[in-house]
C-alpha cells in the first residue's frame, strides 16, 4: 500500500481520542486519588512516548532500536497507558468499557495488521525475524536485540511533532483537574455548571486552566512567530508502530 494512503489514518486516529477527552471531561467525576493514579499512567504512557518518537527514524531502514526492542508497537502501547489514564482520572466506567474494545479491537488492531504486511513486503526476512522475536503490544521483559543501541534524536522529535503532543496531553489533565474543582464546589454534582462563578475565584482551578490554554496555544504561537520549517528528506516510510506517531 503506498505511503500517502496512510496520511488519513492518522488523524482519524488524533479525532477519536480528541472525542474520548471531551468524553471524560463532560462525564468524568474525578476524585483526587483517581487525579494522583491516573497522573502516574499518564506519565509513564508519554515517557514511552517520547522515547519512541525519538528513536523512530522514518527511512528505508526498519527500527528496531529503544523500545522496539521491546514492543514492536510502543506508540500504541504508550497510547494505551495514557488512554487507561485519563479514564482513572475522570474515574466512569462507562467511557473506557466502549472505547478499549472500540478503539484498540476494531481501529488499532486491523490497522497494525495491515501496517505490518506493508513493512514485510518492504523489509522482507529481516522484519520477519522481528516479527517472530517481538511482541505486538504488550513488551516482554527482556529486550530481544540487546545489542541494539539508538540514541535519542532531537530532531526526529521535532520532525514527529512530539512537543506539541506532549503539552496537549498535559493541558488536558489539567482540564480534568479544573472540572474536579467545579465539581466540588457545587457540592458534587457533576451535571451543574452553578458553581461557576466560585470556579473564578478558586486560585487552583483558574491556575490549571490558565497552563492548559497556554500549553495548548504554545505550539501555535510559535509557529506564528518563527513560522513553519521546511520539511527535508525522502518520503517516510511507516516504522512498526504506525506511520505517526498521533495522540
Amino acid at each position: 500500500m503506498p505511503y500517502a494512503r496512510t496520511h488519513q489514518f492518522p488523524k482519524m486516529r488524533t479525532w477519536l481520542r480528541r472525542l474520548l477527552i471531551l468524553a471524560l471531561v463532560v462525564v468524568g467525576d474525578p476524585i483526587p486519588e483517581s487525579l494522583l493514579a491516573g497522573s502516574i499512567l499518564i506519565l509513564l504512557g508519554q515517557i514511552l512516548h517520547f522515547i519512541a518518537a525519538g528513536t523512530l527514524v522514518k527511512t528505508e531502514v526498519l527500527t528496531i532500536a529503544g523500545p522496539y526492542r521491546w514492543v514492536r508497537n510502543p506508540f500504541y502501547f504508550s497510547n494505551l497507558l495514557t488512554d487507561a489514564g485519563f479514564c482513572v482520572v475522570a474515574w466512569n466506567p462507562w467511557v473506557p468499557l466502549v472505547w478499549f474494545p472500540y478503539f484498540y479491537g476494531f481501529v488499532i488492531h486491523p490497522r497494525t495488521k495491515s501496517e505490518e504486511a506493508e513493512l514485510l513486503e518492504i523489509h522482507g526476512k529481516a522484519y520477519q525475524d522481528y516479527l517472530d522475536r517481538v511482541p505486538r503490544y504488550v513488551p516482554g521483559l527482556f529486550p530481544k536485540y540487546p545489542h541494539v543501541r539508538g540514541a535519542l534524536n532531537w530532531d526526529a522529535l521535532r520532525r514527529n511533532r512530539e512537543f506539541p503532543r506532549q503539552l496537549r496531553h498535559w493541558a488536558f489533565l489539567l482540564v480534568l483537574f479544573a472540572k474536579d474543582r467545579l465539581v466540588t464546589l457545587q457540592g458534587g454534582n457533576r451535571w451543574s455548571l452553578e458553581g461557576l462563578p466560585k470556579l473564578r475565584e478558586d486560585i487552583p482551578a483558574v491556575a490549571a486552566l490558565g497552563a492548559g490554554v497556554a500549553m495548548i496555544l504554545a505550539p501555535w504561537v510559535a509557529k506564528l512567530i518563527f513560522g513553519k520549517k521546511k520539511k527535508t528528506g525522502t518520503h517516510p516510510v511507516p516504522a512498526p508502530q504506525g506511520p505517526e506517531p498521533r495522540p
